[in-house]
């Protein structure tokens, strides 16, 4: 679509954030649980046959697929090699069928082999978004489901708005907005798409907590216009001062824009 702005990152980068924070990543990533039982609450998208969990991260959704009676065989996928392992070691009294370490933009399965894929919180990491549900799109089987959750444009707003006060680099990744995900799916050929979101405030007892809380689930900002070199410690002050400025009586809020998707082929 002309005009749509993609997120552009280093894919080397990625995969290097998530695996040093594969030992910890649990730690930070009770939004990601609340967004990932969310999106299974629609039970009804889900359908026999294999399943695949795109993104698989230390294991939480996967897990939770192995559970539901309608998956025959569970499959977990994930750029990175640590975050594998955490899926392994989180999952071993599960029963899932096979790990692949693989981009999510470049999936090495058969044509037609998944009945249903899954993924929690990984496609903001997509330098082609469309690519990547186009991919989902040839190697699900007719009729078969697709859900996925992600972040939308608002995430981080708070974060975003202090920071422009402070310089003009590029400090929150971005993230597509609904009506163009919606697209991607309809060019890619889904049909029955629903794409809904709901705004999460997540309040910190400082904007540092915030901070070392995005680095710790392997989320800080990785986009390419980003300052490679380090953000002055003024300018990094600055930013603290005015994001106190924001505090309210549950502490310092960051929105997080949680959007669910549910499609058939």
């Amino acid at each position: 679509m002309a005009g749509v702005r993609q997120a552009v990152f280093d894919k080397q980068v990625v995969q290097q954030s998530f695996d040093l924070a594969s030992d910890r990543y649990n730690q930070f990533t009770s939004l990601q649980r609340t967004i990932g039982d969310r999106l299974l609450e629609r039970i009804d998208v889900c359908s026999q046959g294999n399943v695949l969990d795109i993104g698989s991260g230390t294991g939480y959704l996967t897990k939770k697929l192995t559970e539901l009676n309608h998956a025959d065989d569970v499959y977990a996928l994930d750029i990175s090699t640590g975050m594998l392992q955490q899926t392994k070691l989180n999952t071993r009294q599960s029963s899932l069928n096979g790990f692949i370490c693989a981009d999510a933009e470049n999936l090495p399965l058969a044509k037609e082999s998944i009945r249903a894929v899954y993924s929690n919180l990984a496609y903001q990491w997509c330098s082609n978004l469309g690519k990547a549900i186009g991919d989902v799109h040839d190697i699900l089987q007719t009729d078969g489901v697709f859900a996925f959750s992600t972040f939308g444009p608002k995430t981080l707003q708070e974060l975003k708005s202090v920071w422009a006060t402070v310089d003009g680099a590029v400090h929150v990744n971005y993230f597509e907005d609904m009506s163009d995900i919606q697209g991607y799916l309809e060019r890619s050929g889904f049909k029955q798409i629903t794409v809904r979101s709901e705004d999460i405030v997540v309040h910190y007892d400082t904007p540092k907590q915030l901070m070392l809380g995005l680095k710790g689930m392997g989320a800080h900002n990785i986009n390419q216009g980003r300052n490679k070199g380090l953000t002055g410690v003024g300018a990094f002050k600055a930013m603290l001062k005015k994001y106190e400025g924001l505090r309210v009586e549950s502490g310092i809020p960051a929105t997080y824009e949680a959007v669910y998707v549910y499609a058939k082929k």
